[in-house]
């Protein structure tokens, strides 16, 4: 079930980033919702929100070590961890694979996604892999806060 979950968020990625690619890229912005939802190309050579550009090569082994690091847990603690946070991982690592791909190939990760957020704040372009590890981050502090080490029906 993880691994069909795991294959589907990546594919979303890629083929939302191929979209852009070919729609997107050399073009003006599309407005979706008027300060709320555009659709633009950015190649981002650095890490989530564009921090620490032109560090493609350190991010590859980094996002390589993590990937490893939390499948080795996965089967590891297979019969220990509940649904909630198995769930909570395979979307980042679906969301470090989707970017990693990105890394591999291109030398740069394809953002194409922006919020203005009605003109409070201007956040930065992102895409459905940065989606998935920063709704995982906030399941992970659900779990940490309100699950781990209670006695919860998995």
């Amino acid at each position: 079930m993880y691994a069909i979950l795991f294959v589907i968020l990546v594919a979303i990625d890629q083929v939302t980033k191929y979209i852009a690619i070919i729609n997107l890229k050399g073009k003006n912005e599309v407005v979706i919702i008027d300060k709320w939802l555009h659709f633009t190309y950015v190649e981002n050579s650095g890490a989530a929100f564009g921090i620490f550009q032109n560090a493609t090569i350190l991010f590859t082994i980094l996002t390589i070590i993590i990937v490893f690091g939390i499948m080795w847990y996965m089967l590891k603690e297979s019969n220990n961890i509940g649904i909630f946070l198995k769930f909570s991982l395979v979307m980042i690592i679906a969301g470090a694979i989707g970017n990693l791909i990105d890394r591999i190939r291109l030398g740069y990760v394809v953002d194409f996604i922006y919020s203005p957020l009605g003109g409070l704040y201007n956040f930065p372009v992102f895409n459905f892999a940065d989606i998935y590890v920063t709704c995982s981050a906030i399941l992970l502090i659900i779990y940490l806060l309100f699950i781990d080490g209670k006695d919860v029906k998995q």
